[in-house]
């Protein structure tokens, strides 16, 4: 989500490949994490992932513009949606961090929403990153969408 967001996105100490040892102040270098290794072992996935999110958001300059509205916030369903824009494209990201999909869809409505034809750019949810492939889908009303939602999706 902090890709995709207002701000200077930034990786700390290995996260791009799910680097997990502490920090340690005193002896950093004798401890510090094996950064392609993991990029090329068990963080070859979470890397591709955050590979193709930064190819995203250098295509697009909608995802470094000054332009974002939060559209929906939902903390029991732990759903969140924000528009990003610029004068090229408008973008939607939604991100659930539920623990496991949303089977029978989830629908999330808002002014921004309406007669605006949405289409899928990109889902954590697809198989290359560790996910399960639910999938997308969107189907329109005059009122929201109804979005089927992948944990973690965006």
């Amino acid at each position: 989500m902090t890709l995709l967001s207002a701000g200077t996105p930034m990786f700390f100490m290995g996260e791009q490949v799910g680097a997990a040892k502490p920090y340690r102040y005193s002896d950093f270098l004798d401890n510090r994490e094996d950064i392609a290794g993991l990029a090329a072992g068990s963080g070859t996935r979470l890397f591709a992932f955050y590979t193709a999110l930064v190819g995203l958001s250098v295509k697009h300059g909608a995802f470094r513009s000054r332009s974002i509205e939060v559209s929906v916030i939902h903390d029991i369903n732990r759903i969140i949606a924000f528009h990003r824009w610029d004068d090229a494209g408008e973008f939607l990201v939604i991100g659930s961090l539920g623990n496991a999909p949303y089977e029978s869809g989830y629908w999330i409505t808002g002014d921004r929403l309406r007669n605006t034809s949405w289409r899928e750019v990109f889902g954590s949810d697809a198989i290359e990153y560790g996910g399960q492939n639910v999938g997308f889908s969107v189907r329109h009303t005059l009122t929201g969408l109804a979005i089927h939602l992948a944990s973690a999706i965006l």
